[in-house]
């Protein structure tokens, strides 16, 4: 039976089941070239009227840059303060800031990935080359602004890659300087000359241990391939995903993936870690509709990932935020419920405070 946090389970009476992946084995480290993929249309809003939330789709992103955010933004139910205050306490919370910026708390810690910061506007960053459209030095609208809520103290600063959708212009002029800036190697340069001074550069299955207030945060960096497409991959760079774990009374473990299609190496990373309490993929379908394919996951690949992973919950993230984003995330909730994948899938509030689920 699936669980979809609010969704019925399934919306067109299929009941298909989810064919069981072949595992690679741990420390695979080659990227796959992957299944070759023809490109397709951008996946429009179809249910709206079916989920019983009102989770509405995203309509399809704007290809011309116009500042206007998609009709129906994704929406979840967000938990009443106290208890989000009480679960906080006791397990942690997560506030999705839009595309891919997120804050974690837990134990003591609260955690930044990829801070994109800049507000909405119809040309918030600039692609080198458009995935999509392969229109050089691409302007990209930002349909939404972020909360109005400060990002506050912080302890850790998670950096997936160094690309402008992942690490802005405002984010490197505003943020505090002497945050713990956990990144690529490829990326240190960037975070140096924007000023930051405590950088901790991570390298493929190396790690960094955190003291908490209860015991210990591993965060371990792990492969994230930008694209099936080996010589693309090579050009946008290695980039990381990260598996999080903290260790104590209340062990909790992550696995953010970062910008990564879904390889040889994220299956080794499910062979070694599975199963995981909550994942936060990186949706949108990224360049589906280019020339050379996928740049971070679409449905069909997330229900696969989440199958293998043993994921418990699923919070996708990096959807409906920005005008590059090929696919909402709707697409991902309707492939889970026909699929029946076991995992809870909670679609985040932008803004919004959400108790880390168990």
């Amino acid at each position: 039976m699936n669980r979809i946090t609010g969704v019925p389970s399934r919306w067109n009476g299929c009941a298909e089941q989810l064919p069981q992946p072949a595992v690679a084995e741990p420390g695979a480290g080659a990227p796959s070239p992957g299944r070759p993929r023809r490109p397709r249309a951008p996946v429009g809003s179809v249910v709206g009227a079916l989920l019983a939330l009102s989770l509405t789709a995203c309509a399809s992103p704007d290809r011309g840059g116009a500042s206007a955010p998609p009709a129906g933004a994704a929406a979840a139910i967000a938990p009443p303060a106290g208890e989000a205050a009480a679960a906080e306490a006791s397990s942690g919370r997560l506030q999705w800031r839009g595309g891919p910026t997120a804050i974690l708390e837990r134990d003591g810690l609260r955690l930044l990935t990829d801070p994109v910061l800049g507000p909405r506007g119809p040309a918030v960053f600039v692609l080198p080359k458009h995935p999509s459209t392969g229109v050089e030095n691409a302007p990209v609208a930002r349909y939404t602004d972020p909360p109005a809520e400060p990002l506050g103290h912080l302890d850790v600063i998670l950096l997936s890659h160094n690309h402008a959708d992942h690490f802005d212009a405002v984010a490197r002029e505003t943020l505090p300087k002497d945050v713990t800036f956990v990144l690529p190697p490829d990326a240190v340069e960037a975070a140096r000359s924007a000023g930051f001074t405590k950088l901790t550069p991570l390298d493929w299955d190396s790690e960094v241990v955190l003291p908490t207030r209860a015991g210990r945060l591993r965060i371990l960096a792990v492969p994230a391939n930008h694209a099936h497409d080996a010589a693309l991959d090579a050009t946008l760079g290695k980039g990381n995903g990260y598996v999080l774990r903290w260790e104590g009374a209340t062990p909790y473990s992550v696995y953010w993936t970062g910008d990564s299609v879904f390889t040889e190496p994220m299956r080794a990373v499910a062979a070694r870690f599975a199963p995981i309490d909550l994942w936060l993929p990186h949706l949108g379908a990224v360049g589906v509709d280019g020339a050379r394919g996928l740049r971070t996951m679409d449905a069909e690949e997330a229900v696969a990932a989440a199958a293998l992973l043993r994921a418990r919950h699923v919070i996708p993230i990096h959807h409906t935020t920005f005008a590059h984003y090929r696919e909402p995330v709707t697409a991902f909730t309707q492939r889970a419920a026909s699929k029946n994948l076991p995992a809870q899938v909670h679609v985040p509030t932008d803004g919004a405070w959400m108790p880390l689920p168990r």
